[in-house]
C-alpha cells in the first residue's frame, strides 16, 4: 500500500491586496476545506463575511477564525480597520428552506444595511448511492436536491426581492468535475444536482446581469476536482490512495490533486473587478484534469 498523502497544513494568514474592501460577501459551509480557504481568500482581501454552518463544532471553527483575522488585521503597522464576520447556523437541506432563507437576510439586514456583493454557494449536501442496490430511494434525492438546488433558489429569490444585490455584484457555484468526468459509482444523484447549479448559473447570468439595480453582477460555476478536504481524510485509506494516484496521473499542471487554497484562488479570481466579463461560464478547477470546453 502507498503511504497515505495527508492535506498539507493551511498556510499563514496573510493579508492581500485589500481590493475587496467594503464588499460584503455570504459563504456557504465557510468554516472547513473550501470553504474555510474561501473565507480566508475574500477576508484577507477586505471583504466582511457572513459565514454559514450547520453544527455547534462548526460554529466555534467560524469564530475562531474570526478572530484570527481580525487580529491579523490588528497587527498591521498601522493598525486596519477588520472587516466583520457575521456567523450562521444554517441547514441548506431543511424541509422548508424559508426559515434558513430568513435568517440570513436578517442578518444582512442587521449589519450589513441589507445589501451584499458577493455570494458563495459552496456548503453541499453529498450523497452516494448506487443504482439498483436500494440505495437511490426518495429520501436520497429530495435531500440532495433540497441543498443542492432548491436551498440556492430560494436564497437568490429572496435576495432579488428585497434587492440585497447591488451593481457588479459576483456569484459563484462550487459544482464538481463530476458533472462531465467519470467517476466511482454512487455518484450519478449527486452530480446531477450539481448539473442543475450549473444551469441556473447560466440561466441567472441572461436573465439578472442587467437587471436594474444589480447591472453588471456575474454568475458563474467552479468544477472542482479531487481536492484535500475533510472528506478526502475519510475515505478509506487503501482507496484513497488509488483514487489519489489515478487523479494526479490526469492532472495537467502538476503531478497532484488539488489543495483547498487552490480552489479558493479559482473563486477569488471570479469575484474581481478584473472578472467582470466571465458571466454564464463553468471555471474548471482541476488542475486542468477535466476539459471544459
Amino acid at each position: 500500500m502507498s503511504a497515505i498523502h495527508m492535506p498539507t497544513p493551511s498556510q499563514p494568514l496573510k493579508l492581500q491586496e485589500q481590493d475587496l474592501a467594503g464588499k460584503i460577501a455570504l459563504v456557504t459551509g465557510a468554516t472547513k476545506g473550501i470553504g474555510r480557504a474561501i473565507t480566508i481568500e475574500l477576508a484577507t482581501r477586505g471583504a466582511s463575511i457572513i459565514g454559514t454552518y450547520s453544527t455547534p463544532p462548526s460554529a466555534t471553527l467560524f469564530s475562531d477564525l474570526a478572530k484570527q483575522l481580525t487580529a491579523l488585521y490588528s497587527s498591521t503597522s498601522p493598525a486596519a480597520a477588520p472587516p466583520k464576520f457575521i456567523g450562521l447556523s444554517c441547514n441548506i437541506a431543511a424541509p422548508d428552506t424559508t426559515g434558513e432563507v430568513t435568517t440570513i437576510c436578517e442578518a444582512l439586514t442587521t449589519h450589513f444595511a441589507g445589501k451584499l456583493d458577493i455570494v458563495v454557494l459552496n456548503a453541499a449536501v453529498m450523497t452516494l448511492a448506487k443504482m439498483g442496490e436500494g440505495s437511490a430511494r426518495p429520501d436520497v434525492v429530495d435531500l440532495t436536491f433540497a441543498g443542492n438546488v432548491k436551498f440556492p433558489v430560494m436564497l437568490v429569490e429572496q435576495f432579488l426581492r428585497k434587492r440585497a444585490f447591488r451593481r457588479e455584484g459576483r456569484v459563484v457555484a462550487v459544482s464538481s468535475e463530476g458533472v462531465r468526468a467519470r467517476r466511482p459509482d454512487g455518484g450519478a444523484i449527486y452530480a446531477a444536482s450539481k448539473a442543475a447549479l450549473e444551469c441556473l448559473m447560466r440561466k441567472w447570468a441572461d436573465e439578472l446581469g442587467t437587471r436594474p439595480g444589480m447591472e453588471g453582477t456575474t454568475f458563474n460555476s467552479v468544477s472542482v476536482g479531487f481536492t484535500k478536504t475533510e472528506a478526502y481524510n475519510k475515505i478509506p485509506p487503501e482507496f484513497r490512495d488509488k483514487l489519489e494516484a489515478s487523479d494526479a496521473a490526469e492532472v495537467a499542471v502538476a503531478k497532484r490533486i488539488g489543495e483547498v487554497e487552490d480552489i479558493a484562488g479559482v473563486i477569488g479570481l471570479l469575484v474581481s473587478e478584473k472578472a467582470g466579463w466571465i458571466s454564464g461560464s463553468v471555471v474548471d478547477a482541476s488542475g486542468g484534469k477535466a476539459k471544459i470546453l
